[in-house]
């Protein structure tokens, strides 16, 4: 026998490693991005747009081009695939975007997609001296205060902002089931909002939570992002008592969307 029976095929081997080179290269482009955000293009914003709202916007704006730059680019190397529908409904005012997060870069695509979206951030991300000062420029939610975050949730819807949200707070590690924890639910139903929900699905896994940066799948990862139409969180809180058992029952309907769409994707 053959001691190459069973190998994948040259191609597809030399298709990895460029992917795992270009994989390097892009997080190299990626803190060069950041340095060149944070340190060239915000502070003329900072310095000479007086009105903080539209300081505000003006950073989202940069932000989210830079995204969408390094996540075309990342398709252009041929890191990955990705069909996106039903990007409509992410342009709708006032919504709370809510997504799983299999992947490192889950909140590049988002972020690429969505228009001036406050992002709950981390606080661990906050503190970052590289991502710190992006986080406070663009005023994203930073999640260390729960009712610090409702508010400022609260402040985005009433303007016609969105704000994005990854409710499991971490990634999700392949084969193991989304998670939800309540922060999401807790800020719909406390602000009465729609929910946008966006289920991420990704055929091999890649990029995720313990894994290398060059720990590439054999195969190109195909993204398939599904975004729903809002849900009107109106009638569940009507139907409770409490503002705390409509967002039990708002999270177990979040979570039993992610039970289905990752079982339909052949996830669990």
């Amino acid at each position: 026998m053959s001691s190459f029976e069973g190998h994948p095929p040259l191609a597809k081997r030399l298709h990895r490693r460029w992917r795992q080179v270009a994989s390097g290269a892009s997080f190299v482009l990626f803190g060069a991005g950041a340095l060149v955000v944070g340190g060239l293009l915000l502070p003329p914003i900072r310095w000479f747009v007086r009105d903080a709202a539209r300081r505000q916007r003006l950073t989202r704006a940069v932000i989210g081009g830079a995204m969408r730059f390094f996540w075309n680019t990342m398709l252009g190397l041929g890191l990955m695939r990705c069909r996106v529908h039903g990007a409509e409904h992410l342009r709708q005012p006032g919504v709370l975007i809510v997504a799983n997060h299999p992947t490192l870069v889950d909140a590049v695509l988002l972020l690429g997609l969505v228009e001036d979206a406050a992002v709950v951030a981390k606080q661990e991300l906050a503190r970052n001296p590289l991502t710190g000062p992006l986080i406070a420029a663009a005023g994203y939610i930073v999640n260390d205060d729960g009712c610090a975050m409702v508010q400022a949730a609260a402040r985005e819807f009433a303007r016609g902002g969105r704000v994005l949200i990854f409710p499991e707070s971490t990634r999700t590690r392949p084969g193991a089931p989304v998670r939800l924890r309540r922060g999401a639910a807790n800020i719909a139903v406390r602000t009465g909002c729609r929910v946008v929900v966006v289920t991420i699905a990704v055929s091999d896994p890649v990029l995720y939570k313990g894994a290398a940066w060059h720990a590439m799948p054999m195969d190109v990862p195909r993204f398939e992002v599904v975004v729903r139409p809002p849900l009107d969180v109106a009638p569940i809180v009507a139907a409770h008592g409490s503002v705390a058992l409509a967002a039990r029952d708002l999270n177990a309907r979040l979570q039993g969307i992610y039970d289905t769409e990752m079982s339909d994707h052949g996830a669990t």
